[in-house]
């Protein structure tokens, strides 16, 4: 599939809309929700470049397994008593000057730099992609399932720790 340039950057700016819902929203819920939204964008944003691999890794683990995980422990980990809102409103007003500073400083960085096409690869597929992956790489790819199931099992014992209080 072939997708032009214009499609791209209209994807890419429909991403932008579910991400500052994510922060705006004082309900965590729907912040949740507008991250699996915004997730399912940056896959869109994948299909456009030609990466579908990338696309379908995006919406199994981020959307499929990270967005339901963060929802489990927003629904374990909240009070009994009231709404589960966001506390730390009173700084927003902060954030859109800081935020607005970092979009200038990294437009300025992306503006200077210079990209070759030379650093692509020669033959991408996922049968490359998979043995560099299961060969190469392999230590890092179970140091980090590992770092995983650690975030897991603390995440798990913090909740039944509080459930008990």
């Amino acid at each position: 599939m072939h997708f032009s340039t214009p499609i791209f950057y209209l994807v890419s700016a429909l991403v932008i809309i579910p991400a500052v819902l994510m922060v705006a929203m004082r309900n965590l819920i729907y912040s949740a929700i507008a991250m699996i939204a915004c997730f399912i964008g940056v896959a869109a944003v994948f299909v456009t470049l030609n990466a579908e691999l990338l696309a379908a890794s995006q919406l199994l683990i981020y959307v499929g397994a990270i967005s339901i995980l963060i929802l489990f422990a927003i629904m374990l980990t909240r009070r009994r008593s009231g709404a589960i809102c966001l506390f730390f409103h009173r700084q927003s007003w902060a954030a859109l000057p800081a935020g607005a500073a970092l979009a200038v400083v990294l437009g300025i960085v992306l503006g200077s730099a210079r990209f070759s096409a030379g650093s692509a690869p020669k033959n991408p597929s996922t049968a490359n992609l998979a043995s560099l992956l299961f060969n190469q790489y392999a230590f890092p790819f179970e140091l980090a399932s590992l770092v995983l199931l650690v975030a897991i099992v603390g995440a798990v014992l913090l909740a039944m720790r509080e459930r008990r209080s």
